[in-house]
Order: structure tokens, then sequence, then C-alpha cells
């Protein structure tokens, strides 16, 4: 058990409670003896927002809470959460996540507000502003690599000294390492689940499919669906692949045993500079489950991983360095299982929800002892 200086926060913003940085994060606390008091408003509305809030005022006024833990994308949320902060006079730790000049406009191009059009650059102000301003008026940050902490700093001139780096982690209770169900042994599963957001290159997948059209043991399995989808379903079907197969969206519940027919899993491997960023969910996920895991160089994968050791690393956006990698762990088995087995050992180390949670009270625990100083 960590010492623990922290006893009451108020964890408030608009997010989903069962996705990987919330859930970790607040079943994390209540492991270790933090009373948490959750603030969720599911509203994107600024008067409904404005309109609970002061419903709720006199109470989040009256509770003894140590500190503000913010969490959302709602932009109107942050600015209540700054006014209560201040009011009572406790720092505000932004778990900003991501940057929503970077994530919606460079990375995934999407140029319109609630479906709004707008003039391009424009929309390119407006979001940099409220990146700005979150960054300015957040007491401290959180995010979740130094690669990304280093892209705030330089992009909103924030001084580094504001941020704290915290990995997403996985969830134990969903993924782990379960017994596969693999109807057919002869095939060689090669597996991907996300979103299919820019970032995670899908199309470099499908490629290196392509490109390894002839290896009839190998199977594509790609679960899934989002941004890109039906160009990448289309494109599949352009180069005529049959080794591919499309899952469409399957609840979290039941991804662990469709996952659980892969020999391999994919990670990211996409152009865009937040590929170079992050450490995806789909990695930390992967490794808990005990699969071998493959996807692009990067500054951010290398914070916590190994080349060979623990991960097997391609090139970004190049489909033959891609299949290169899924050929070599084919073919190796006792290196599969070498990943297999180190990937794990990095995994409950640093990953568990245990590990995130004892990191993330240390340092919320050095954050009030430095404001109470």
């Amino acid at each position: 058990m960590v010492v623990n200086r922290v006893k009451k926060i108020l964890y408030m913003g608009c997010y989903i409670d069962n996705l990987n940085r919330n859930a970790i994060f607040l079943e994390g606390l209540k492991n270790n003896a933090v009373s948490v008091y959750e603030y969720n408003v599911i509203s994107h509305n600024i008067i409904q927002n404005i309109r609970l809030f002061f419903k709720n005022y006199k109470k989040l006024k009256s509770e003894n809470f140590d500190l503000i833990l913010f969490h959302s994308e709602v932009f109107i949320q942050f600015i209540l959460a700054v006014i209560l902060a201040r009011m009572k006079n406790i720092p505000l730790i932004h778990d900003i996540f991501i940057s929503k000049l970077q994530t919606i406009y460079e990375d995934r191009k999407l140029y319109s507000f609630k479906r709004r059009k707008m003039p391009k650059l424009l929309f390119r102000i407006l979001l940099f502003t409220i990146d700005l301003i979150e960054c300015t008026f957040a007491d401290y940050i959180i995010l979740d690599t130094y690669s990304h902490i280093k892209f705030f700093h330089e992009k909103f001139n924030t001084p580094i000294k504001k941020f704290r780096r915290i990995f997403v982690g996985s969830q134990n209770s969903v993924f782990f390492p379960i017994p596969k169900e693999k109807k057919d042994e002869s095939k060689f599963i090669v597996g991907f689940c996300g979103t299919y957001i820019p970032l995670q290159g899908i199309k470099y997948i499908i490629k290196s499919a392509k490109i390894l059209k002839n290896e009839n043991q190998i199977k594509f399995v790609l679960i899934g669906n989002g941004q890109t989808f039906n160009e990448n379903r289309n494109l599949a079907r352009e180069l005529k692949l049959t080794n591919i197969e499309f899952i469409d969206f399957v609840p979290l519940v039941d991804l662990p045993r469709l996952k659980s027919n892969f020999d391999i899993e994919l990670g990211i491997f996409g152009d865009t500079d937040k590929t170079l960023q992050v450490i995806p969910n789909k990695v930390f996920d992967g490794i808990a489950m005990k699969f071998p895991m493959i996807t692009c160089d990067s500054p951010a994968i290398r914070e916590l991983f190994t080349d060979n050791e623990n991960i097997i690393l391609c090139n970004r956006a190049d489909p033959e360095s891609l299949a290169r990698a899924i050929m070599k762990l084919k073919h190796d088995p006792d290196l599969r299982q070498k990943i297999r087995k180190n990937a794990f050992e990095i995994y409950n180390k640093y990953c568990s929800i245990e590990a995130i949670g004892k990191k993330l009270l240390r340092t919320l625990n050095k954050i009030l002892l430095k404001n109470k100083n």
C-alpha cells in the first residue's frame, strides 16, 4: 500500500467509465483507499452543463476535496472545473489525453464542429485556442508518454514542469490470458482490433495482407469499425483479398473471447505525427492477454518496449516491413514465446491496474505535497 496523503478527490468530466483510462484510474485510486467522488455529465450541451453544475454547486463546494482530477473533451466542463478549483483553492489536474487540434484536425482531418461546417482556418484556430486555454489554466497535466508531453510543451509553450507521465495500461478484469478457442489450427491468425482512425494505419495492414496473400496459413482478422472502415474494406475488395476477415463492432465483454484466437496481434502503423507520440490501448490490452505484438517503431513505444525482446517493431506506413515482421514471428515460435513472456512481465510491472493506480497515487501525493508547501 502506498503511503497516502490524498484522502478524497473529485473525479470530474464527461467520460465513459469502462474505457481503459477512466476504469484504471478510478479502480486504481479506490484500491489505494482514496475516496473518489464522481461528477460525470454525459453532455456536450453548454446550457445543460452550466445548469447541472450550479444545481450541484452547493454539494461540490461543501465537500472537502484534496484536488480535482479532470477528464473530458467538453470545453465548458473544463471552464467549470477551473472555477470550482479556484473557489476551493485546490489543484486542478487535467488528464488531457489528447490534443483536440492534433487529433481532430491534423490526424483525423475532420473540419466541422458538431456537423456544422466552418472555414478550415477558423476551425483550426478554435481547436488550437481550446488546447491552449486548457494547458494554461490546468495546474498540472497528465499525459501517457514523454513523446506526447514534448508535443504539448512545444506546440502550446506549456512549462514542462506542469506535466506528469502515466501510461494508459489495461484492465485486468477484462483483458487477461485466456485459453484459445481456435477451431482451425492450420491457420495462423494475425489479429487487429481498433476504431479505424488514421493513426492506426489500417490500409498498411491490408497492403501487407496483399503481400502475404500466397501464404495460405496466414489469415488476417480485423475487428472494429470507425472513420476509415468503408474505404479500407473497399481497398480489400479492390485488391481481391481472400485472406482478410472483417468483424464489425464487438461489445467489450465479448472482445477478449474473440481475440483469444489470435496468434499475434497488431498495433498501429499510420503516417501521422500522433503515431509517433502514443502507445495505443491495443498494445496494452494485447500484452495483458499475452499476445506477441507488432507495432511501428516510434519514440513513444521505446519508452516502454525493446525491439525483439518484448515486442516486434517495423517501419511505420510500410506494408513490406510489416509483412516481414509477421513472417518473422510466424516462423519462430521460440521468439513468439519470448516476446509473450517478456511483454507480460512489462505489463505486470508498469501497466496493470495495480501498477497504474500506485503510479497515479504517487503522482497526486507529490502534487498535493508541493501545493501545500
